[in-house]
């Protein structure tokens, strides 16, 4: 993976909300410029974008890298979906017949995007 300063700063302003590099200087306390020098210099703003990881609970592969962490809900109702009758093909269990396995699906689902901090919009 390559660290593109330019694309860092555009994720930062994406992420931060705001429109110039100008805005983004301002926003951390640094001088007008700031932003823009550090970028024609290619320098990569660590600092900023740990405090812009915290702030706004992104992660710094994301803003470093453009890597992005998102967890795909359907892709994980599927995995459990799959596991799920894996177990009980295999019996490691049976469900109750009043037990709808959409149900057990869901539940499981949910717990594990909780457990996960997973946002599940």
């Amino acid at each position: 993976m390559t660290m593109i300063s330019k694309d860092i700063f555009f994720r930062l302003i994406e992420v931060c909300e705001v429109k110039t590099l100008k805005e983004l200087s301002k926003m951390y306390g640094h001088n007008d410029n700031w932003a823009t020098n550090a970028r024609k210099r290619e320098a990569i703003p660590f600092d900023i974008c740990a405090k812009v990881a915290i702030e706004k609970n992104v992660s710094l592969d994301y803003l470093i890298f453009g890597v992005s962490n998102e967890i795909d809900m359907n892709r994980l109702k599927s995995s459990v979906t799959e596991g799920l009758f894996s177990a009980i093909e295999t019996n490691m269990f049976t469900l109750n017949k009043d037990v709808k396995i959409t149900n057990v699906i869901d539940i499981l689902t949910s717990e594990i995007a909780s457990s996960c901090n997973i946002n599940q919009d």
